[in-house]
């Protein structure tokens, strides 16, 4: 046992120690612990580095990344808790994923994949951390969302990148020839992600720059299913016909010289898949290199880069060297354009041209009201009662008629921290030629696909907000007390729209004793409050108003949905996800205060 923490067996082990599967003794729910191997602990300045770096990695927050619940001194040795996504069968390491299924991935799934590790990698670098160690065994993939996952982040700083490399470099090198045995195949791709300047241990050279060589050698992977060594050849000529081009993110990624590798790498992703194919991947023809050595070829690594630079040069473009009509815009522009992101903020003026469209509203009184349930899921007890002041609510969730006059008003679907509001290929909403539109008799179905983000940024745009979950419960309950459903004791799909094919309009069944409709079925609907294993047990302790836990990984969803059983109907039943996750289940509804 490590503290609380009751160990079941060893999950495999990488650079940075082993994993195990354990059980929490109290809340009885398995969690995956990384103990720090014993070479990085035995340093002296392991105990500062670990103190002064786990906050900030503890409190990264991104849609696309697995977070570190906890970390954890015990008997001499340190050790981090995480979910156990493998374990639970949740998620599946995107290399064993595609080896699973015997098929290489599609440009678009290729861009859909990267443009996910991208956003990842960008807000971390913009909190100042960097990952150092990427590789596909770091990175995981939610199929039912289409997610991905990437982990370990921050633990190359934390341990020393010194320490990191050189005992990556000695696991590489015992590994060859034993390439057979699954358990050393990571070793070796580790070391086939790292940048030149890591791989000579160039310490000073080494930042956030060493993730863009990576991304890089990763677009090239999952292209090709090959690692970049040697002379190798670029995607286009061993995949004619690419309607990318793959070739120029790839050689700007994996430029020898840090300093012209992007910054950006949604940008990136985004300007150079999508420039035009008679921009060549070289910024400098090769009879123009100077007499210099490439730190490349150093690295038994040859690809066609520029030269050497200090840091005060910039890349020049050789405009004699470059054929091209005049009248045409210089492509070699986007190379001395400000890296930046550019968030968009909606100005003020934007609301006022667009007016929502606005849901009747139930009001709740105040009062006590029954949450939970003696049978349920263990997370659904105790069944208790908790005090809620008056509070008004939707009588209906939020139709894609509603949201889309949002989406006019803000111009684009990210929100001011660049975060996904909805996705529209999982929803009845698309954009074209910069409109959005519904599709063909959705007008009044209840809008899918969105984010907890995008659910908040809507309810603060019409002078709302989400419900707490202990309001979405109590509301669910029409009035009455201990009730199975929202329905009463018994549920038919006369009643609600489970387990078919597709979402309704809303207001299609009858309502419950408030005049609410779907409180079961159809969406899933998002709360405000983050969700705990354990919540029910504080708020029997804690009865007036409870709001959840301060904090945590995933948010509250309620209610079941168009394609759940009957079990997910019931007013106790709690669901939940990442916030930033998209579902053609998920909606939401909103609530406000009563004064």
């Amino acid at each position: 046992m490590w503290g609380d923490y009751i160990l079941q067996r060893e999950l495999g082990s990488g650079v940075f120690g082993p994993c195990y599967l354990a059980e929490h003794r109290f809340l009885k729910r398995p969690f995956v612990l990384k103990k720090l191997s014993d070479e990085f602990c035995s340093d002296p300045s392991f105990g500062r580095r670990f103190e002064a770096e786990i906050a900030a990695i503890a409190n990264l927050n991104h849609p696309n990344l697995l977070p570190i619940y906890s970390a954890s001194f015990h008997e001499g040795f340190y050790f981090l808790v995480a979910d156990p996504l493998l374990e639970e069968k949740e998620a599946f390491h995107l290399d064993h994923f595609l080896q699973k299924g015997k098929r290489k991935l599609s440009e678009e799934e290729i861009f859909f994949l990267l443009g996910q590790l991208a956003s990842v990698l960008d807000y971390a670098h913009e909190q100042g951390i960097f990952h150092g160690a990427l590789k596909p065994t770091n990175l995981f993939i939610l199929p039912q969302e289409q997610r991905v996952l990437l982990s370990d982040f921050g633990l190359v700083r934390m341990v020393g990148e010194k320490h990191y490399l050189l005992s990556l470099c000695r696991k590489a090198a015992e590994s060859v020839g034993q390439t057979a045995l699954e358990s050393h195949r990571h070793f070796l791709q580790g070391f086939s992600c790292l940048a030149p300047e890591q791989k000579a241990l160039d310490f000073q050279l080494i930042d956030a720059r060493a993730d863009s060589y990576a991304f890089g050698i990763l677009a090239y992977y999952f292209l090709t299913s090959k690692w970049p060594e040697g002379h190798f050849d670029l995607p286009s000529k061993l995949l004619p016909g690419l309607s990318y081009h793959w070739d120029l993110l790839i050689s700007r990624c994996l430029q020898s010289n840090p300093l012209l590798r992007p910054q950006k790498l949604q940008q990136a992703l985004e300007e150079y898949l999508h420039a035009p194919r008679s921009l060549s991947p070289e910024l400098v023809p090769s009879s123009e290199l100077g007499p210099i050595i490439d730190h490349a070829q150093q690295m038994a690594f040859s690809f066609p880069v520029a030269e050497e630079q200090s840091a005060s040069q910039k890349p020049l473009l050789q405009e004699s060297k470059i054929e091209r009509p005049e009248f045409e815009p210089d492509p070699g522009a986007i190379f001395h354009r400000d890296s930046g992101v550019s968030h968009y903020t909606p100005k003020q003026s934007t609301y006022l041209e667009v007016e929502p469209l606005l849901t009747e509203m139930v009001v709740i009184p105040g009062g006590t009201w029954w949450r939970g349930s003696s049978g349920g899921a263990r997370d659904e007890m105790p069944r208790h009662q908790v005090h809620l002041p008056s509070f008004a609510i939707d009588i209906h969730p939020i139709t894609n008629e509603q949201f889309l006059r949002f989406l006019q008003a803000m111009g684009g679907e990210k929100d001011h921290n660049n975060c996904d509001m909805i996705r529209l290929r999982d929803a009845r909403i698309k954009r074209s030629g910069g409109k959005v539109t519904i599709e063909s008799g959705y007008a009044r179905h209840p809008v899918v696909g969105v984010t907890w983000y995008g659910a908040i940024a809507y309810a603060k745009w019409v002078g709302k907000r989400l419900p707490t979950e202990a309001e979405w419960e109590a509301a669910a309950m029409g009035g009455q007390s201990g009730i199975l459903y929202p329905t009463g004791e018994n549920i038919e799909r006369t009643h609600a729209n489970f387990f078919s094919s597709d979402t309704t309009a809303v207001q299609s069944y009858p309502p419950n004793g408030f005049g609410l409709y779907d409180m079961a079925g159809n969406v899933y609907e998002w709360c405000s409050d983050w969700y705990a294993y354990n919540a029910y047990e504080h708020s029997l302790i804690e009865p007036q108003a409870p709001k959840g836990p301060n904090q945590g990984v995933y948010r509250i969803l309620r209610g079941g949905c168009w394609k759940s059983l009957k079990e997910d109907m019931r007013c106790s039943h709690r669901h939940r996800n990442n916030p930033g996750a998209v579902n053609g289940t998920y909606g939401f509804r909103c609530a406000a205060d009563v004064s």
